[in-house]
Formats: structure tokens, C-alpha cells, sequence
């Protein structure tokens, strides 16, 4: 062989060498940088702290030993991945802690929204219910007071029924009689009513001449020897013939008794005598308020046109 090809394997031999070291080079980087790489993108996500670790391509031996400390410091941020992870896990605790608080603000928020609504609430109910009492007392006084004008009314109305009752039961002696016209009228209107309304019979009616004791007997026509009503008794007066006079309000199954005249003249009341002879023995002279039960002869007073019950020989306070 000669020296030519000599140096030309020797060549050969060193570029091989060489690309070979090369390689075995690149391939312990890309290791060790693939290592590194593992480590950081744990430690980044427990901690978010990577830690560093130097490289140092010295020699074969030193990559050797690098490598074994590598696997050292793996386990060790393990170790410290797990202290991180705990710390962070702490740090999340504490998170759900503070989110606790957070909440436990917000309940005792809205319960003092709560609580204020409810004496907001309170307080309108109040005032609600103290303008109904007010509103009440306004209106019981209202009431007391349209009582009292009502009452006051009623005793005037009162007072003016009683003096107009008495001008017409003591001046009836000064009117002038009704007409013959009229007269005639209301006898034919007698004839009507006494055939509808027939008068009653029993021990207690009179026999005899029904109008004995009268003092005015012939200004009185019979239209039933014996009748009786029910009513109250409205005004009374002693006349000056010594007859107790007083007019009745009479129950309604009694209305048939008074006539137009009676409406006209006595502000629809019956007209109501007892004859001094009949006086100890009609029982009662009533007061104005009583409610009583009369019997006696039913007439027409003709100078008047009303009807009366006149003479009355029985009277009962009911």
C-alpha cells in the first residue's frame, strides 16, 4: 500500500471520528434538553416557578455524572413539586376560604337589605294601620256627630209635631165646619168603607144608645156601634168638656178607620175620646208613647169629615 492511500484512510478515519463525536454530541443535548424541558413544564404547572438547570458539556465523564444529578434533581423537585403543589393547594383553600367570606358578606347583606325592608315594611304597616284608627276616629266622629245633628233634627221635628198636634187637637172647636158638599161626600165614602168593615160584638160593647156621654152626640154619625184598634198613642189633652182626648197612630190592620180627612186635618191619626162617664171605668187614660188596645163606638165628627173612636169605653196599655 502506498503512502497515497495511506493518508487517504487516515482522512477517512478522522472525518468518521469526528461526524461520530458530532453526533454522540447533539444526541446528549437533545437529551438532556428533553429532561429539562420535563422538569420545567411540571414545576410550571404545580408552581408556576420553574427552576433552571445548568448544562454543562464538559466531557463524557461529567455528562455521566450530570446525568445521575439530573435524576437527583428530578426526585428533589418532585419533592418540591408536591411542597408547591401543597402551598398552592393552601393558596386554593384559602381562595374557597376568601369566596366563603365573600358569600358569608353577601348573606349578611341582603339579611340587612332584609331586616331593613322589613322594618321599611314595618313602619308603612304602621302608618297604615295608624291612618285606618285615624281614618276610624274621623269617621266614629263623623258618625257621633251626624247622630247627635240628627237627633238634634229629630227633637226639633219632635218639638214641631207637638205643637202643631196640640194647636189642632185644642182649636178644633174654632174651625169652621166643612162644607154640605163636603159633607155629603164623605157620607157617601161612610157608606162604602161600613159595607167593606163591619164593626164587632161581644160583652165588652155597649147596648143602647153607644153615643150616651158625648157632649157633641149630634155632630157624630155611627158607623159601628162596637169597634177596636190597635196603636200608639201620640198626643193627649184634657178638653175643656172634660173628654180625654188623644190621637192614635193606628197598626197597619187598622188603617181602614181614618179617611182622607183624617189625612188632611190629623196628620193621618184616629181620633180618640173618653167621655168623663167612661173615664173610671175605661181602665187607663194613656200617656203619649203608650201602646194601647181601645174599643168604642166608630163615628164620623160631620162638622170635621174624620172619624173617631168616641165615645171609647175600654182602653189597655198593651
Amino acid at each position: 500500500m502506498d503512502v497515497n492511500n495511506l493518508r487517504d484512510m487516515s482522512k477517512f478515519t478522522y472525518f468518521l471520528i469526528g461526524v461520530l463525536s458530532i453526533t454522540f454530541v447533539i444526541t446528549q443535548g437533545f437529551s438532556n434538553n428533553y429532561q429539562i424541558s420535563s422538569v420545567e413544564g411540571f414545576q410550571v404547572f404545580v408552581n408556576k416557578e420553574p427552576k433552571i438547570i445548568a448544562i454543562q458539556d464538559n466531557s463524557d465523564d461529567n455528562k455521566n455524572s450530570e446525568e445521575v444529578d439530573n435524576g437527583d434533581n428530578l426526585l428533589g423537585n418532585s419533592n418540591e413539586g408536591g411542597s408547591m403543589g401543597n402551598n398552592t393547594g393552601g393558596g386554593l383553600s384559602d381562595g374557597f376560604s376568601s369566596g366563603g367570606s365573600l358569600l358569608g358578606d353577601d348573606n349578611q347583606t341582603q339579611g340587612d337589605m332584609t331586616a331593613d325592608e322589613e322594618s321599611a315594611q314595618n313602619n308603612t304597616q304602621s302608618d297604615q294601620t295608624e291612618s285606618q284608627v285615624n281614618q276610624n276616629v274621623n269617621q266614629t266622629q263623623t258618625t257621633n256627630q251626624n247622630v247627635n245633628v240628627n237627633q238634634t233634627n229629630n227633637q226639633n221635628v219632635n218639638v214641631v209635631n207637638k205643637q202643631k198636634l196640640e194647636l189642632i187637637i185644642s182649636e178644633e172647636e174654632d174651625e169652621a165646619p166643612i162644607s154640605v158638599e163636603e159633607q155629603t161626600r164623605v157620607e157617601s165614602q161612610d157608606k162604602i168603607i161600613v159595607g167593606e168593615h163591619r164593626g164587632i160584638t161581644g160583652p165588652e160593647c155597649k147596648s143602647g144608645n153607644v153615643l150616651a156621654g158625648a157632649s157633641n152626640a149630634e155632630d157624630l154619625r155611627v158607623l159601628a156601634d162596637c169597634q177596636d184598634a190597635t196603636g200608639t198613642v201620640m198626643h193627649t189633652k184634657k178638653m175643656d168638656d172634660g173628654d180625654y182626648k188623644f190621637f192614635l197612630n193606628v197598626d197597619d190592620p187598622f188603617k181602614f178607620l181614618v179617611n182622607e180627612k183624617n189625612n188632611e186635618k190629623t196628620e193621618g191619626f184616629l181620633v180618640v175620646e173618653i167621655v168623663p162617664a167612661d173615664q173610671n171605668s175605661a181602665g187607663v187614660l194613656p200617656k203619649e208613647g203608650d201602646h194601647v188596645h181601645v174599643r168604642g163606638a166608630w163615628v164620623t165628627d160631620k162638622p170635621k169629615g174624620w172619624h173617631e173612636i168616641h165615645p171609647t169605653w175600654k182602653v189597655v196599655v198593651q
